[in-house]
């Protein structure tokens, strides 16, 4: 299973979200992603638009996306459904279980931008 740009925006928002204090605004971002900023925002409001994230904050000049804000951006309840269901976590795990697991699967199937991100986020959670 191959993740495409949109999913891979999402898995991360999920493992940010698993955090007692998610912080997003710092946290998800092209660079940690591995993307273009066009491509991140791009994904970033398809997402929206499919009710699977909110609070995504793009700002225009000219019709055209100049900058972004996500402070406040949140995973919604078919965000965390579509992820969980895709990647096949059971939902009564802890928020670090899902981590971990995910981990795991990242590792299977070759998912290294993804496994980047799940090894900051155990860091980030072990310490506070």
């Amino acid at each position: 299973m191959k993740l495409d740009i949109k999913q891979k925006v999402l898995v991360s928002i999920y493992l940010e979200y698993q955090k007692d204090i998610p912080d997003m605004e710092n946290n998800i971002n092209p660079e940690i992603i591995n993307l273009d900023e066009e491509k991140f925002i791009i994904a970033l409001r398809k997402l929206e638009n499919e009710g699977y994230i909110k609070n995504f904050q793009p700002y225009y000049a000219d019709d055209e996306i100049c900058d972004y804000g996500i402070y406040g951006l949140m995973i919604t309840r078919d965000g965390i459904d579509y992820i969980e269901q895709k990647i096949g976590i059971d939902k009564t795990l802890s928020g670090m279980e899902k981590i971990k697991y995910v981990l795991g699967k990242g590792a299977e199937l070759g998912w290294q931008e993804i496994k980047d991100i799940v090894a900051k986020t155990l860091v980030e959670m072990t310490k506070g």
